[in-house]
């Protein structure tokens, strides 16, 4: 088959381009293909494991920087179940404990919160003609002189609000970058009950978007003559031919070359997917039998080196853990059981009465093939531009770029930022056409 337009990946910015595609007057012939057997990439919303009618998202879970400009804000029905929050803690119910679990008190977690926020000032000073180091180096003497134990497990759980909100360690993260991921957009978080894959999901089913499953792309030609077509092979032998490309993929799959060119992508694209940072963070759910914490509790926060974040489901029985980073990618390598009984032994220290679990699930996006990984952050070493470098066509005008990781000028990292960049990079390709 011969296309005007052809886009790799069927994730938020896939769809995106779809449906801005779609819009044209003198609508082309495209198609998205996708690798995977469903939709939606790394907003995945699972409805078999635990009870079809307790929805659970495997990835991406809130519709960050919601607001009248975000693109997701018109596909959107307000529900009377909706949760908007500003903040990784916010004003919801929560407890903060220490490992033995007792309770942290009120003036010591503002103690080590004023600790933290004069760790993120001494890094938002960190001088712009100097060299780049990571956020870790710029705090590391002052971080060096809390001498209480316990205050240094609350400093490192307020730390790690911003690990996990960039899905790395500092040791990472370019202290000259810090927090540009979300260009200066506030934060406020919704929490939708279908669950954020199932509303991308729905965006996709009512445009009857052209999406072919099962589709692995493995190599792209691109002729040097520009009358020739694009031809596309997939793992199975199956060629397609196309105009033009959009490839929305992950960064972390363009880093592991998922996809050979011919000719091979120009060393400035190669050195921008090299560069830019891939993080990981993964969620383990637990279902007890009963809830034993405090219903009230919407969320439990544990001054610990290892596991620290509990969402609470108390009406399902189910606590969701985050990981992120090392520890994340430590984990994955591990089984399912083995991590289920260090976390039950972890809590039974805070809970001794809790009982065994009944059923749980654990996410390796970092093991995941057509991921690779969670979403993108800036590491030592990057600046901003790089994202304008990876939103850059190649190949003459041909071959395009969408994904949270090119969202220049806007934020990084989030589905919005997915969905942007398919529009925008959709529009400039219809720009070609006409």
């Amino acid at each position: 088959m011969i296309y005007d337009v052809i886009v790799i990946g069927c994730g938020p910015a896939g769809i995106a381009a779809g449906i801005e595609l779609q819009k044209c007057s003198t609508k082309p012939s495209f198609l998205i293909v996708e690798a995977r057997d469903r939709i939606g990439g790394r907003t995945y919303t699972d409805r078999q494991t635990f009870d079809a009618a307790k929805p659970i998202d495997l990835g991406a879970r809130w519709i960050h920087h919601f607001r009248p400009e975000n693109p997701l804000s018109i596909h959107h029905k307000p529900s009377d179940q909706d949760v908007i929050t500003r903040d990784f803690v916010g004003d919801r119910p929560h407890i903060f404990l220490d490992m033995d679990g007792s309770y942290l008190s009120e003036s010591l977690r503002n103690e080590a919160k004023l600790i933290a926020e004069n760790f993120w000032t001494k890094v938002q000073q960190y001088p712009t003609d100097q060299i780049d180091v990571s956020i870790r180096e710029v705090i590391r003497e002052k971080y060096n002189e809390i001498q209480d134990e316990q205050m240094r497990r609350l400093v490192d759980m307020n730390i790690a609000y911003v690990e996990h909100y960039e899905a790395a360690n500092l040791e990472q993260l370019s202290a000259k970058s810090f927090l540009k991921t979300d260009n200066n957009v506030d934060t406020c978080d919704l929490t939708l009950p279908i669950g954020l894959g199932t509303f991308i999901e729905q965006i996709a089913d009512q445009h009857q978007l052209p999406i072919q499953l099962n589709t692995i792309i493995t190599n792209i030609d691109i002729p040097a003559n520009e009358n020739e077509l694009i031809c596309l092979t997939t793992q199975d032998n199956r060629q397609y031919f196309s105009k033009y490309i959009l490839i929305t993929i992950p960064l972390g799959c363009l880093k592991a070359r998922s996809i050979q060119f011919n000719p091979s992508l120009p060393d400035w694209k190669q050195n921008a997917i090299d560069q830019m940072g891939f993080g990981l963070l993964n969620k383990v759910y637990i279902q007890f039998p009963i809830t034993f914490w405090d219903e009230q509790y919407e969320s439990i926060f544990i001054a610990s080196n290892r596991f620290r974040f509990f969402l609470c489901h108390p009406e399902d029985h189910i606590l969701i853990l985050f990981l992120t980073g090392r520890l994340a990618s430590k984990i994955e390598q591990q089984t399912d059981e083995q991590i289920i009984s260090d976390i039950v032994q972890f809590l039974r220290a805070i809970y001794p009465q809790m009982p065994e679990p009944i059923k749980w699930l654990v996410t390796r996006w970092g093991q995941d093939p057509f991921a690779r990984g969670s979403y993108s952050n800036f590491p030592v070493g990057t600046t901003y531009e790089i994202t304008k470098e990876l939103a850059r066509d190649c190949y003459n005008e041909r071959v395009y770029w969408a994904g949270e990781h090119a969202n220049y000028g806007g934020t990084i990292g989030c589905v919005d930022s997915a969905f942007e960049t398919g529009q925008r990079e959709a529009g400039r390709i219809l720009n070609k056409l006409i």
